[in-house]
């Protein structure tokens, strides 16, 4: 065998400690070798030869990179140290590296172990020995063993049923098996009992030794492999613990499908949204809101499904749809993306389920919002145009009203006259039969009466539109950024006015409001707005009461007062109750 200077490698001699900072890595090296036949026991896990033995397979070669890089990614990521754990079969092992191991040697030849105590004691090992596989299971009951070395052949039971019992009872102690027949079968029934190695008789020094150093580091490996595994396994279980509580408490819904489009896995939200389709009955994607059988493209799917687009293009897809959940039909937001091997190909796809009902709902009303804000802006604009003609007509109607009283003064004058004439015979009969008939055509009596009447309804109506433009303009005022005094009566007056419209069918309009209000500080548009929905709210809740007036008009008081230095508003109306 190649030498090789120990200084440039870790120490593996039999009888000696090896390195406790050793990585596992290379303890995985050694004994991976020897397990699956490239390397020889007791064989330099460094020398030329055995190098050549390892590059000779390109299978193992993968097989041992892969192995060897998942430990160091453990021993990296999840800092499983000899110095840190805490597991129990880690310190096992950590005491199996750094003390003197101890061995149950059961043989029933007394000279055999005689021989097996004086070899491996001289290497500094703790052994015990016992004659039959009966005194071993009682020994075995109080005495911590780090190896069982049992012969096959002896007196009751064999060495293969003491291996299995150990196996089943104390699976973290090494098994070596001594037999005296060599052959294939012996050898393959032993290697499937589950043993670290076995010793041929008549047994050599070199070949115990080493067959019981290997043995140990064995142990000592798969007892670090099996700390570092439960430690991963916790690690994962618990990471796997808070994404299933991060996923379940998601406000959004969270679907896996697999690639025939079968639904894999839910969160908590599909399931409450769609109870029929948990995961595990291998429900297709299309039983989730029960697409309409004329949109189906097959039994698994329909035309327009995103998740199938998805699947098809290898890209993130979005849409909206209208879904019949347990709770009534809602709008849901679709977000589908596929999930990739590491070669690249699609192997599943994640659908998020994202419930925008409500969010349409604050928008549609948001929209109608911002008409009544450009319909309020178009008003005012409208109140300001309005306001101009308004006022010529009203001064025009209110000239014709002086000018009427000036024209019946004179018609009046003018008929006095002409009956004066007709009396003193100075106008021909003819002529003034003519002319009498005339008047009472005309019938200017009824005319002197009634258009003075027509004349002031008019005034009232253009006085009226004037105070609604007024009213509409100082209502849709844009807010002030900053407080400023409010007269209070104005606003309740000017609100009244301009829902007049609401209420004017339905109820009547009391008001009682005091002239020493004090001026207020406020927002007067938000006051005003208040108002309004108080007043509106208030004429809603007649009409359902009063069957839109048809039972007779409610009533909707208001009144204000003054208190110290605050002012109370009262308002009341007739309808009915808040169920």
């Amino acid at each position: 065998m190649e030498a090789v200077d120990a200084r440039n490698r870790p120490d593996f001699s039999v009888g000696e400690k090896p390195d406790p900072r050793q990585s596992f890595p290379e303890f995985f090296l050694i004994n991976a070798e020897v397990r699956l036949g490239y390397r020889i026991p007791g064989d330099d896990p460094f020398s030329g030869a055995a190098a050549e033995r390892r590059f000779r397979s390109n299978y193992f070669s993968i097989v041992l990179c892969f192995l060897t890089s998942l430990l160091s990614f453990i021993h990296r990521k999840h800092r499983i140290v000899i110095s840190g754990s805490r597991s129990g079969n880690f310190k096992k092992a950590q005491r199996v590296h750094m003390m003197a191991a101890t061995i149950l040697i059961v043989d029933d030849e007394m000279a055999i172990r005689k021989l097996l105590t004086r070899y491996l004691g001289d290497a500094g090992y703790e052994c015990h020995a016992a004659d039959c596989v009966e005194s071993a299971k009682e020994i075995l009951a109080i005495t911590h063993f780090d190896l069982l070395l049992c012969d096959l052949k002896m007196p009751g039971e064999s060495g293969l049923d003491l291996i299995r019992y150990a196996k089943k009872h104390y699976p973290e102690m090494g098994r070596v098996m001594i037999t005296g027949f060599g052959t294939p079968e012996i050898s393959n029934e032993i290697i499937q009992v589950g043993v670290y190695g076995y010793i041929i008789k008549p047994v050599s020094k070199n070949e115990v030794l080493i067959t019981v150093g290997n043995a140990l580091r064995q142990l000592r490996l798969d007892l670090h492999m099996q700390a570092a595994r439960i430690e991963l396994e916790k690690k994962i279980s618990d990471q796997m613990e808070k994404i299933s509580a991060i996923m379940n408490n998601l406000s959004v819904g969270v679907t896996m499908f697999d690639t025939a489009m079968s639904i894999v896995e839910m969160n908590r939200k599909m399931q409450h949204w769609f109870p029929d389709s948990a995961p595990g009955k291998k429900v297709p994607c299309s039983h989730i809101g029960q697409c309409p059988k004329n949109n189906m493209k097959n039994d698994m799917y329909c035309e327009d499904c995103p998740m199938a687009d998805t699947f098809r293009s290898g890209v993130t897809g979005e849409a909206v749809r209208s879904i019949a959940t347990e709770q009534g039909e809602r709008e849901f937001r679709l977000v589908t993306s596929p999930l990739l091997d590491h070669s690249g190909n699609i192997y599943a796809g994640i659908a998020l389920y994202e419930d925008i009902t409500e969010k349409m709902l604050l928008e549609k009303d948001l929209r109608q919002a911002q008409k009544l804000e450009a319909v309020g802006q178009l008003a005012a604009g409208i109140a300001h145009e309005i306001n101009t003609p308004v006022q010529y007509v009203g001064d025009n109607i209110s000239f014709l009203k002086d000018s009427l009283a000036n024209i019946a003064s004179v018609v009046t004058a003018y008929d006095r006259f002409w009956r004066e004439l007709v009396s003193s015979g100075v106008v021909p009969d003819e002529m003034g039969r003519q002319m009498a008939k005339i008047i009472s055509d005309a019938d200017l009596e009824y005319l002197w009466e009634e258009i003075p009447k027509t004349i002031d309804q008019s005034l009232d109506g253009v006085h009226r539109v004037e105070k609604i433009v007024r009213a509409m303009k100082d209502f849709s005022h844009p807010g002030d950024e900053e407080k400023s005094p409010v007269d209070i009566n104005n606003l309740l007056q000017t609100t009244i006015t301009v829902c007049r419209n609401e209420w004017k069918y339905v109820a009547e309009m009391e008001t009682d409001l005091a002239a020493d209000l004090p001026l207020v500080p406020g927002f007067a548009a938000d006051i005003s707005q208040v108002f309004l929905n108080i007043i509106v709210n208030g004429a809603h809740a007649i009409a359902d009461f009063t069957e839109n007036g048809q039972k007779g008009l409610g009533k909707i008081s208001i009144s204000t007062s003054r208190a110290g230095n605050s002012v109370q508003i009262r308002i009341r109306d007739s309808g009915g109750g808040i169920p």
